[in-house]
């Protein structure tokens, strides 16, 4: 079972999210509050 990048919990439902980390892509998972949380933040 896949593991939240942020909370590490495992996670039935995923959500795959890119993030920039010195100019490189990097794919990441992130669970379902998790994701709701960093949509928020990326709102401003």
């Amino acid at each position: 079972m896949d593991m939240c990048h942020y909370c590490g919990y495992p996670m039935e439902n995923i959500h795959r999210i890119t993030l920039y980390k010195e100019n490189e892509e990097v794919n990441e998972l992130l669970c379902k509050e998790c994701y709701v949380e960093w949509l928020e933040s990326i709102k401003g």
